[in-house]
């Protein structure tokens, strides 16, 4: 019995001291030759040595990921210390090829059943929240997607970032459904109430907006057409007022305003600010729509010219807090 509970002692203490002083075989952990000095090294007694093994391992880039994975779960709590930070300094920097899988390195460690690991991973990937959302939102970007921000010019709190509107998967996306995960990694729209509107010919299934709704249930997801009127309203028990106009859209160059109450559109009453949606929904870009607003006791007819959403101008880029 005896000698049977000093064996498993020295088994737990190989498996878990993974360090300069009585370390294991990195090889049994999976780590490439080239990569056993540095990490071995990670916590050196000699200050230089440290910092070298740091230096050598940042610079490995994406293939000293899943050795620094093991080290940072399985090494001294030096070597694991200094492995996240070297996990965190890709984290933070310009290499898109590291990115993603330091994310699930730590997505991965978040569940790790020592607590200390845990909660490192934890702290690591919230410190990845403004990094994380930025790169997600350029890449939607590149996919064709529309991230639109809401005005606060006079939003009573001007010391926090703007935002988002709403994200648009218009004519123009060309990313498939797999790449709607890219929403989960926003944290505005995990945080907030965001619209997800996806134009009529952009297919989407239901088991995929499904699975969206359980990821964010903030999101609220609406099948638009490829027409805008540019408008916002509020919904009345008849009619529907609005409350915002972009500016160069076809409501602004018919004439409307803030505050017309929208009675009819193309023919048909208008009742809530929803039928209107459906009714624009219809159209397609170019096409001439009659629309009769009241302007207090006045009723004015016009027709308006829809046009297309489009992608933002270069300056609808995220407005910066003000000091």
């Amino acid at each position: 019995m005896r000698l049977l509970r000093i064996c498993l002692t020295f088994a737990v203490v190989s498996v878990v001291n993974v360090g300069f002083s009585g370390e294991p075989d990195p090889a049994d952990a999976g780590v490439p030759e080239h990569l056993r000095r540095p990490i071995s090294e990670l916590d050196h007694p000699d200050f230089d040595r440290r910092e070298a093994a740091v230096k050598e391992l940042s610079s490995q880039g994406v293939n000293a990921i899943p050795a620094l994975m093991v080290a940072a779960e399985s090494g001294s709590p030096e070597v694991s210390v200094r492995a996240f930070d070297v996990l965190q300094q890709m984290y933070r920097g310009e290499d898109e090829t590291v990115f993603e899988p330091v994310e699930r390195v730590f997505r991965r460690l978040k569940g790790s059943e020592q607590l200390a690991v845990a909660a490192r991973a934890e702290r690591a990937f919230d410190s990845g929240a403004e990094n994380r959302q930025k790169r997600a939102i350029a890449q939607l970007e590149r996919l064709g997607g529309i991230v639109h921000y809401s005005d606060r010019t006079t939003d009573p709190r001007p010391l926090e970032r703007p935002t988002i509107d709403y994200v648009m998967l218009s004519r123009d996306w060309v990313g498939e459904e797999a790449d709607l995960h890219l929403l989960a990694r926003i944290e505005d729209i995990r945080l907030s109430v965001t619209q997800l509107y996806i134009i009529r010919g952009i297919h989407v299934s239901e088991q995929t907006l499904f699975e969206l709704m359980q990821e964010l249930p903030l999101l609220k997801i609406e099948r638009r057409g490829p027409a805008r009127l540019g408008i916002r309203g509020s919904q009345r028990e008849e009619g529907c007022i609005v409350t915002a106009i972009d500016p160069g859209s076809a409501a602004e160059a018919a004439g409307m305003k803030i505050r017309d109450e929208v009675v009819e559109i193309d023919g048909r009453p208008v009742n809530s600010f929803e039928r209107l949606i459906e009714i624009i929904g219809e159209k397609e870009p170019g096409e001439q729509v009659p629309i009769v607003f009241l302007r207090g006791e006045e009723t004015h007819k016009v027709t308006a010219k829809l046009t297309a959403w489009a992608k933002p101008a270069a300056a609808n880029v995220p407005p910066q807090p003000r000091p």
